[in-house]
């Protein structure tokens, strides 16, 4: 929760982001909305075909049809009542799943956006990510689901009502007290929920979050003899989560109690009141009937007023958590309208081939510690491959990442990033495909296809996908798997061995031609001859510049410069280009 920020501000702030999420598709949502409020409508008229029959039944009505004609007009609309909710269930869940894949796709633009202004703040943990993506979409979505329920509701209730009130006027404003006392309720119970609900959606992130951490880590469980300390935290978020989720359900349940209590005390009411005038025949068993029925469906109206009014809570809370993640922390990104694919960024001076990019003056400290980068200009002349070794810690994963953008910005003390001889104001927006590309130490692949863990949706040129696994020596591996490029690699990649994952990884940025090439530690898990050949024919193309951190002899002898950082600091080397600010 934002602090300093007044309840009724958060709450208008929620309610202009529904607002947006109903434009998102209005045709559909009218529609959607107009169909259920007809279909709250139907029980009008069979409470009044129940009325019209129960009094010819007893003989208390005047000229009209008869009772099995009455009958087979109620079957007709209860079959039509059928009919129409099989139709307004397929508009409504075609704008369900639009809005939600909206939301979502705001959500993640946001997540993998490099930087500049679609980037928003990144997320702590999987636990996070499952709470905002799965969880608060979800509320928001109920949210606006419960609206078109309480639209219709009321619409019925003041139709329903204004019938009771020709029947009699008394009977009706007695009968109406009980559900005033309903609405009150509910309403005093909001901040209960509200609270509720938070602690809930906490717990629950630290529960997923955690469970995905230890399935990320379990070899580090298993080597630490850790394995019983692990289930026993877990015991303990999972007993928290229960307990959270207790408080939430119990405040609900008691407003469902509540609704169900107000159509019994309800009802009472009614037969207490009218049995004087079903005596003398002023209100009759038609009468009772019409009464009897719609008071089960006016309790709908406190119920979704309730349902709503904790939906509201619900809501105010995801629109803060899921707004925290957009840029600037505007939670109107979420609802914003943009196209789902945007263009590629164009390679800018390169002609097509590799680019020159520099580092100058940088001085760089990680946030709450002394380590960084001290005072570094790097050059990478065009098409050359430069080589970054040194000891561990020495700040070559660090250099790379402030050269990507990837650095926290607030360590940055001094110094930019060049391209083509000119500062790029914000690296994480610029250094990426076409012009950059990188390959991490460890690879992060998906639970798809080696086709689709390469290509990532990218429409390669004919014969871009054969052209990169022929480079990184992937192609001979494919004639052992069944599928071929289509063959699962499994959870994370694990179907594979090391070294093919980092080549996976390596032709994943190469499909892309980029102008350079940023590669952390590439061949570590290859074996020689695989990494003899990839280097030689990665660098017989000189297809972009090269940039790589390796201390291993096949790579660091085909250098054109090699770079030596120690603690932050650069140290001679042959034909380096680096030099010390």
């Amino acid at each position: 929760m934002r602090r300093g920020v007044p309840r009724h501000s958060r709450a208008r702030e929620a309610w202009r982001i529904a607002l947006g999420a109903m434009a998102l598709e209005r045709r559909r949502f009218v529609i959607a909305t107009l169909g259920f409020i007809a279909f709250y409508g139907f029980p009008v008229v069979v409470g009044l075909l129940l009325q019209a029959a129960f009094d010819r039944l007893t003989g208390g009505a005047q000229a009209g049809w008869d009772f099995v004609g009455l009958l087979a007009v109620l079957a007709a609309v209860e079959l039509a009542r059928l009919f129409w909710l099989r139709f307004l269930i397929g508009q409504f869940v075609d704008w369900w799943i639009r809005v939600q894949t909206h939301l979502r796709a705001n959500l993640l633009r946001a997540q993998v956006a490099s930087g500049g202004g679609e980037a928003g703040r990144p997320m702590a943990s999987g636990g996070e990510a499952v709470g905002v993506f799965r969880d608060d979409v979800e509320d928001f979505m109920e949210f606006l689901d419960g609206l078109v329920d309480l639209a219709g509701a009321a619409a019925f209730a003041a139709v329903a009502l204004a019938l009771m009130a020709r029947v009699d006027p008394l009977v009706t404003g007695v009968v109406a007290g009980p559900l005033v006392v309903a609405l009150v309720a509910n309403a005093l119970l909001r901040g209960r929920i509200r609270g509720n609900r938070e602690d809930d959606r906490r717990a629950a992130v630290a529960v997923t979050g955690f469970v995905g951490e230890v399935f990320s880590s379990v070899l580090a469980v298993r080597a630490a003899g850790a394995e019983r300390a692990a289930v026993a935290h877990l015991r303990r978020l999972n007993a928290r989560r229960g307990r959270t989720a207790v408080r939430d359900r119990v405040t609900t349940d008691a407003l469902a109690g509540l609704d169900s209590a107000t159509v019994d005390l309800a009802l009472g009411v009614v037969l207490l009141t009218v049995a004087g005038s079903m005596r003398s025949g002023d209100f009759t068993v038609g009468d009772l009937a019409l009464f009897t029925f719609y008071l089960t469906y006016l309790a709908d109206l406190p119920r979704w007023a309730g349902i709503v009014a904790a939906r509201r809570r619900q809501l105010e809370v995801a629109v803060e958590r899921m707004g925290a993640l957009l840029p600037g922390a505007r939670p109107e990104g979420v609802v914003a309208r943009r196209p789902q694919v945007g263009p590629a960024p164009a390679r800018p001076r390169t002609g097509g081939g590799p680019a020159e990019v520099a580092l100058v003056g940088v001085r760089y400290r990680h946030p709450g510690s002394d380590r960084g980068l001290a005072g570094v200009d790097l050059d990478l002349p065009r098409g050359s491959l430069t080589v970054l070794t040194g000891p561990v810690g020495s700040g070559k994963t660090t250099l790379l990442r402030v050269l990507l953008g990837l650095a926290d910005p607030t360590g940055l003390e001094a110094g930019q990033v060049r391209w083509e001889g000119e500062a790029v104001a914000d690296p994480a927006a610029f250094m990426v495909p076409p012009r950059v590309a990188y390959v991490a130490q460890v690879p992060r692949l998906f639970s798809e296809s080696l086709r689709d863990n390469i290509l990532l949706g990218l429409p390669a040129e004919p014969g871009a996908l054969a052209a990169a696994l022929a480079t990184v020596q992937l192609d001979r591996d494919l004639t052992g798997m069944p599928g071929g490029t289509d063959t699962l690699v499994g959870a994370r990649g694990t179907r594979l061995s090391g070294g093919q994952a980092q080549r996976v990884a390596a032709a994943r940025a190469l499909v892309r031609r980029p102008a350079v090439l940023v590669l952390d530690d590439l061949s570590s898990a290859l074996d020689v001859t695989t990494e003899l050949a990839l280097w030689d024919r990665l660098l017989d193309e000189r297809t972009a510049t090269c940039l790589a951190v390796s201390h291993r002899p096949a790579v660091l002898a085909r250098a054109d410069h090699v770079v030596v950082l120690d603690d932050g600091h650069v140290r001679p080397a042959a034909a380096s280009p680096v030099r010390l600010a």
